[in-house]
């Protein structure tokens, strides 16, 4: 019963928030005994697909795959698992190297709550490293948050927004976001060039979360002329734009944030997705009222840096080393991109990315069989069966051999699958 589930949730007849009929009513409808019952429901909760409350009922989660990415498991040496975004592993031990220069070279209490100084020096770190973006910030501009998650967590969580448009094809994290949240989540339409101007005009969203650089999970990069239109269309609709520029450093284009607009804009770009994902730091920048509301809220609560981490992220953007991290990632994306299209002919001409979107109707369940991990759409969209396909994150290969066999395995089962149909 519980794989039962989990399917309908792959396929879309189970959504997001959707309500399942009382143990009984399915002991009742199926034959089975309410232990029986009781037993699938509970193994599909183990699994992140539902979720009971007492008093309430028990609701579809709706991310099984998503959940899945997440959840604690056991390493399977027997499975290649290219379901979950990271930066190539650095040659090397640099990161440890770099934790183990901030301790020798700090005085500061590591165990205590960060002090003011460490996080003013956080700050200035972040006004570099936005500058490499494009970005000119003052330092009361910036406030660094631990991650990419906790960031839009606190966005959300801090200012008042009611109606959130988000993309009909987003991280799965976002989904997981709003879903959480007292907000009413709409979809935004996308064509090949991202989220369709005249959609978010008339959605007449509060705020709009927007992954315009290497987009997850589809990889594209959006043009400047749908950047400037969208900016156009968030002036002129009041809708604050928040900018995911995760992947952005591994892309040569400068975020919507840096161009010209009237739009509100806050802006938020993390290190664990270009530099190693250890890293937690990432920094938010905005103007006015609303980065002054989100710095107060953030030092005033869990949000805020563990010592350590902030010393090494400090350490790491002021040594200069930064820009040759993120190149050599550069390179090696490139290099795993183009060994991606000798299987998907379809991913030739497109920029290089991280991660690639290879439409398919083939679960995710069958590739895990063939022993290679991807993630499946259900992740991505509140509506799976409009866009199906699976994400293969090419950077969480250890190596391009490895990389090679997992995508010679996927290609086989994809095409197998096309020429069946």
């Amino acid at each position: 019963m519980a794989e039962a589930i989990e399917r309908a949730i792959e396929t879309g007849e189970l959504k997001p928030g959707d309500r399942l009929p009382p143990h009984r009513d399915i002991a009742w409808r199926l034959g089975l005994d309410t232990s029986t019952v009781t037993k699938a429901y509970r193994e599909a909760s183990r699994r992140h697909l539902i979720h009971g409350e007492v008093g309430r009922g028990t609701y579809v989660l709706g991310r099984s795959r998503a959940a899945e990415m997440f959840a604690s498991r056991a390493d399977d040496p027997a499975i290649l698992d290219l379901s979950v975004n990271a930066p190539v592993a650095a040659p090397g031990d640099a990161f440890a190297a770099a934790i183990e220069q901030a301790i020798r070279t700090s005085g500061t209490d590591w165990q205590g709550y960060a002090p003011h100084k460490l996080v003013h020096r956080l700050r200035l770190a972040g006004v570099r490293w936005l500058e490499t973006r494009g970005i000119l910030a003052r330092p009361e501009e910036v406030v660094p948050v631990a991650g990419g998650q906790a960031a839009l967590a606190a966005i959300l969580n801090v200012l008042d927004i009611k109606r959130l448009g988000i993309e009909e094809q987003t991280y799965s994290g976002i989904v997981a976001l709003a879903r959480g949240r007292a907000m009413k989540a709409f979809d935004l339409r996308m064509d090949t060039d991202g989220v369709v101007p005249k959609a978010l005009s008339d959605a007449s969203v509060d705020a709009a979360i927007l992954t315009p650089t290497l987009h997850n999970p589809t990889g594209r990069i959006w043009p400047e002329v749908r950047r400037q239109d969208l900016l156009a269309a968030a002036a002129g609709s009041g809708t604050l734009i928040i900018e995911d520029d995760a992947y952005g450093p591994l892309a040569d284009i400068q975020p919507m944030a840096s161009l010209h607009s009237d739009a509100s804009i806050l802006f938020v770009s993390t290190l664990s997705k270009t530099v190693a994902p250890g890293l937690r730091t990432c920094f938010i920048w905005g103007r006015g009222q609303m980065i002054e509301t989100l710095s107060s809220a953030v030092y005033a609560t869990s949000w805020s840096m563990a010592p350590l981490m902030m010393e090494v992220a400090i350490q790491w953007i002021e040594s200069g080393g930064m820009p040759e991290q993120i190149a050599s990632q550069r390179l090696e994306i490139e290099a795993r991109h183009r060994l991606a299209a000798t299987y998907f002919p379809g991913l030739r001409g497109t920029p290089p990315s991280p991660h690639v979107f290879i439409p398919t109707r083939v679960p995710a369940r069958t590739f895990e069989m063939a022993g290679v991990r991807v993630a499946s759409s259900s992740s991505f969209s509140r509506r799976p069966e409009a866009h199906p396909g699976i994400r293969i994150s090419l950077s969480a290969a250890l190596s391009r051999v490895a990389l090679d066999v997992a995508l010679s395995r996927c290609a086989e089962i994809v095409h197998t699958q096309a020429g069946a149909q």
